[in-house]
């Protein structure tokens, strides 16, 4: 084992940075109430936890279908998209990372649109230098393309950066994408669900991330 000085930090966003999944759900339901005239179920809520929407609705409906609901769904998340609020201590954090010289990035399944937007409100868009949205890549998470490419924008090799999410799919992710993982349990993440995938550190609080950094490795490969 050798220790890996960590320079850039890459995030999930959703259920990781802010949490926006009840809004997210809410979103989901109006669209199908109003275009199928029935909610979701349980097991459809959980096939889009961590996958980019519009990928999913495009495996259930045709083309037009897929189209309605989306657009409709997502006029009724857009109205409301001001009332998302960040995890307690995360924009502490993020601000702490910024001083202490780590470069980050956003690597989320979201839209583009949305990320800028919903950083925006928060006045957290100046902390990030990489946005990798869904547009960017054919593949998602758990693929590792979107992760290589953020790794990319920033010169550095994979190895040498460290992701944060909340989702299984965040983790597999890293995995793939050779990078150490940090699985965020203080908003959506599950301990139950993520331990068998192993995560390179577990973090119970925001601020864990900061005791975690300086003590992470990684086997030279």
């Amino acid at each position: 084992m050798v220790a890996l000085l960590i320079r850039v930090v890459l995030w999930d966003l959703d259920g990781t940075i802010q949490d926006s999944d009840s809004l997210a759900k809410e979103g989901t339901r109006y669209g199908f109430k109003q275009v199928l005239g029935r909610e979701p179920t349980d097991d459809e809520f959980s096939q889009l936890v961590g996958r980019p929407v519009p990928v999913v609705y495009k495996e259930w409906f045709d083309d037009n279908l897929a189209k309605q609901i989306l657009d409709t769904g997502t006029r009724y998340y857009q109205e409301r998209a001001e009332q998302i609020l960040c995890y307690p201590d995360v924009p502490e954090l993020l601000d702490e990372l910024k001083q202490r010289g780590y470069r980050m990035g956003i690597v989320s399944s979201k839209r583009r649109f949305h990320v800028l937007k919903e950083l925006q409100n928060k006045s957290l868009d100046i902390l990030f230098d990489v946005i990798v949205a869904q547009e960017d890549t054919l593949q998602h998470k758990p693929h590792p393309d979107p992760l290589v490419l953020a790794a990319s924008h920033f010169n550095s090799l994979p190895e040498n950066c460290l992701y944060i999410g909340d989702q299984p799919s965040d983790i597999r992710a890293a995995h793939a994408a050779r990078m150490r993982s940090i699985a965020a349990l203080w908003g959506d993440g599950n301990y139950e669900r993520l331990k068998p995938i192993c995560p390179t550190m577990f973090a119970h609080t925001p601020m864990d991330v900061l005791n975690f950094l300086p003590n992470i490795h990684m086997k030279l490969i």
